[in-house]
């Protein structure tokens, strides 16, 4: 189950600092550029790893 915990920590870092730095755009008037399937495949990653978590199930 260590292994969910490392994903969750790594995917919990890149989307969090995404979205600080969309704000961090917004607020500087500047171009937010992103690469969609990334941050989809890392969101559903992050449900993943986290449903694991909560059923005690390891999926990676």
């Amino acid at each position: 189950m260590g292994v969910n915990y490392l994903v969750l920590l790594f995917t919990s870092l890149y989307l969090g600092g995404t979205f600080l730095y969309y704000k961090y755009a917004q607020k500087k008037g500047m171009e937010f550029r992103y690469k969609p399937f990334y941050l989809l495949a890392v969101a559903i990653l992050f449900v993943l790893s986290l449903y694991g978590i909560i059923t005690g199930k390891q999926f990676f």
